[in-house]
């Protein structure tokens, strides 16, 4: 029952955080000085109510990661990228190419595969192997600046690095998330760091990975990466960074080798989605930018 709520949880995460993205998307006009308020109509309203559910993600985050492990709650992030491309095609008209009909195809028979084999065949969920933790966390601090200066440095790589830091953040915060959550509920988690308890602390730095993934995505699209590439590494690092983590941090964590094929296959979709996009249609994600 608990992994059944951790998927269901994330997979009102990923609709609400895709929604919102659309919604941002219709609205963005509202940067444009050219038109009045009133000549721009409801997008401004459209904008900010997109903008609001972008920052309830954390929500379900808690929420998800409270019941199943981080690698089950991010599993179906793909989901939602078919929910933008309806926004995309039946709101804002949006031709959709037949590799993004193809990868929809690819992220709906994936996220069905992963439900259905975490269903029968539940993660286990032992003890924090501390000491892994700690190093993995080192080995990400150390290889990640370095890949950010590289690509700083040299503007080699940009979309792809950017992305897949981005990603591999966004996707360690629900792996911080579920360790601060294991043991406590939301509100213990936060009384626990005035009693200095680590898990509190780890919990607490999950909303700092969440928000460097986010400041990275930006300066990426800042410094000229192309949405068409920064996206899909941003999420398939998202889905599959929390599955990796958790094999090398919880004690006695395996993996199927149906879990592996599933989550193949999402990647694969996201990439279609997202790799064959239109000139016009990379301009307008590259305005939008991605969390």
């Amino acid at each position: 029952m608990s992994v059944a709520l951790g998927i269901l949880f994330g997979i009102i995460n990923t609709l609400v955080l895709h929604l919102a993205k659309g919604m941002e998307r219709h609205g963005i006009e509202i940067f444009s000085r050219k038109k009045s308020l009133k000549e721009k109509g409801k997008k401004p309203l459209i904008y900010i109510i997109g903008f609001t559910l972008n920052n309830t993600v954390f929500i379900w985050q808690i929420l998800g990661t409270s019941f199943a492990p981080a690698a089950v709650f991010s599993s179906v992030f793909g989901l939602g990228l078919i929910l933008l491309m309806i926004y995309s095609r039946y709101i804002l008209h949006e031709e959709i190419t037949s590799p993004e009909l193809l990868g929809a195809i690819l992220i709906v028979a994936g996220t069905t595969m992963v439900g259905f084999f975490y269903l029968i065949e539940p993660l286990n969920t032992g003890n924090v192997l501390y000491m892994n933790f700690f190093i993995l966390i080192i080995v990400i601090i150390v290889l990640f600046s370095l890949l950010i200066g590289f690509s700083w440095k040299t503007r080699i790589a940009i979309a792809f690095i950017f992305g897949a830091v981005a990603g591999t953040l966004g996707g360690t915060d629900n792996v911080l998330k579920r360790i601060g959550l294991t043991s406590n509920n939301f509100f213990e988690a936060i009384a626990g760091i005035f009693q200095l308890e680590l898990d509190s602390f780890i919990f607490l730095f999950s909303f700092i990975a969440g928000l460097f993934a986010m400041i990275l995505t930006q300066i990426g699209f800042a410094k000229g990466a192309d949405a068409s590439k920064l996206v899909p590494m941003y999420n398939s690092l998202y889905i599959v960074a929390p599955v990796l983590f958790e094999l090398i941090i919880v004690e006695g964590a395996s993996i199927s080798i149906g879990i592996i094929i599933s989550i193949i296959v999402i990647v694969a979709g996201v990439f279609l989605m997202n790799i064959f996009k239109n000139p016009r249609e990379k301009i307008k994600s590259e305005k939008l930018g991605y969390k």
